[in-house]
Parts: structure tokens; sequence; C-alpha cells
């Protein structure tokens, strides 16, 4: 990917716990005009979460900020503390570009906290960020498009990102990219069992199941035919792959279920973003 030419910019992470550290880490490896600084009152453990290569500067607290303004903030705390991080850097981002990653936080919630925060961006990461391989989702209400190509270019470097037209769209994509993860890993998990139960011992089973969804996960990265195209690649009429599938893909079994299980992610997102209003 190539990233935009920018100015140097100073980044304030606030929480710098595995997304925080997998998002600094991986701009700072891809950006090389950005000077991070991370405030986490666990320093040691920040900086062990922290890429060794990752040129990331990690204090404890606000006070080691001193009166230092930022470009940019990354608000990477748990939902509870968002308000009282922000009013805490408050004095640190006079005109800062702000971006939250707190599930379930409106962009009304941000404004309420620190009046005068004009430049606001949500953005949903997902765990494979430690794998610099995330699907990141973003929505932002009236930023400029230097300021889109800042985040663009930010979460471009942990993965694939893309902007979402309102921002409920990210309750919806949250069912599918920020709990999909889990799905996969869930789907390996059942898949070694099914290998267990077939005799095969749980360390083989094991690598059976995650090679099989590691190298399924490369062809889909590398290849450029659909999902749908590459199973039936995959499928010989009559053969084995074809005798699974009938299974999978019966009407109240993959399909129904996969629906079932994403609208069930969205809804309790949805749900949890009006608690947070």
């Amino acid at each position: 990917m190539t990233l935009t030419a920018h100015p140097t910019l100073s980044v304030l992470m606030i929480g710098c716990g595995n997304m925080g550290a997998a998002i600094a880490s991986g701009a700072a490896a891809s950006m090389p005009s950005i000077d991070i600084t991370a405030v986490d009152p666990d320093v040691e453990r920040a900086r062990q979460l922290l890429s060794s290569h990752a040129t990331v500067k990690v204090v404890a607290d606000f006070e080691g900020l001193n009166d230092r303004h930022f470009d940019v903030c990354i608000l990477s705390v748990k939902p509870q503390h968002v308000d009282a991080a922000l009013q805490a850097a408050r004095k640190n981002l006079p005109d800062a570009l702000v971006i939250s990653i707190a599930a379930g936080i409106p962009l009304v919630r941000l404004q309420t906290a620190v009046p005068g925060l004009n430049r606001l961006v949500r953005v949903m990461p997902n765990l494979p960020a430690l794998a610099a391989s995330a699907m990141s989702v973003g929505f932002a209400d009236a930023v400029s498009l230097s300021d889109r190509q800042v985040v663009e270019d930010v979460f471009g470097a942990i993965g694939q990102f893309c902007w979402l037209a309102n921002e409920n769209d990210i309750d919806l994509a949250t069912g599918v990219t920020g709990s999909g993860p889990g799905y996969v890993f869930a789907f390996t998990e059942y898949l070694q069992g099914a290998a267990e139960n077939m005799g095969f011992p749980k360390e083989l089973a094991a690598k059976f199941a995650r090679q099989t969804v590691i190298g399924a996960a490369r062809l889909l990265e590398q290849d450029p035919r659909s999902a749908q195209d590459l199973k039936v690649a995959v499928t010989s009429p009559g053969g084995t792959t074809a005798a699974g599938l009938a299974v999978l893909e019966a009407p109240v079994a993959l399909p129904s279920l996969l629906i079932g299980t994403t609208v069930a992610a969205a809804n309790r997102a949805a749900e949890l973003a009006k608690v947070q209003r």
C-alpha cells in the first residue's frame, strides 16, 4: 500500500493496550513522518505490547505531556473512560483531529464530553489489527479531506479501511467485521473438534484446522476470484467437498446461522450504543 506523505504529525495515543499498541506500531512503521506519544498507566505493559521497532514514547499520565499540543489524538480506552480521558487531555488537544475507537460511543457523546472539539472521527478496527490484517470501518460527519487521508493512512497501516455513509452503519458493520473474527475462530475450533471426533490426536487436529483456515484465508487474499468462485474451484461434482457442503449449506445450517449471528451481534452493538448516549 502506498501511503500519502505528510509533514510530521504529532499523535497522542490515549490508551496503549492490545489495540492501541497495534495501531501505534503499524503507524510508526508505515508512516515515517509521524511522532507518537502514548499515555497508559501501565508503561511497562504498553512497551511490551508495542513492536520492538516502534519509536513510540510512553508516559504514565497526562502530566507527563506537560503543555505539548498534538495534531491527532487516537482515543483507545474502554468506553466508560472516554469522558475522563478526553477531559484530562483537553489542554493538549486545542485543535486536534480526534479519532475514537471506543466501542458504542457516538460522536455526539465526544462533543458533549469536550465542547469545542470539532474534528471528530469514529473508527472500529477488529482484532486482526494485531497481525496488521484488520478490517476497519469509520465514520466522520464533517472533517476535511486531509483529515480523512490521515485516518486512511493510520488505519491502512494495520490492514484495510473503509468509510461508512452513516454512523449507525458502524453498529451494523460490527456484526460482520468487529465480531467476525470470533466466528472464524469458532469455526476453526469446531473443525478441530470434528477432526478429533474422527480419531486424530488433539495437536494434529489443531494443526489440520488452523492451517486449513490460514491457507484458505491467504488464497482469498491473493486470488482475485470471489469466495463463491473459489468454493466452486475446490468442489468436484459428486466429490468429497460437495458431500460436506451439502450438509453445511442446508437451508437451516450455515446460511441462516450466519444471518442470525450477524444480526444478533449488530443488534447488541446498537443496544450498547443507546446506553452510551
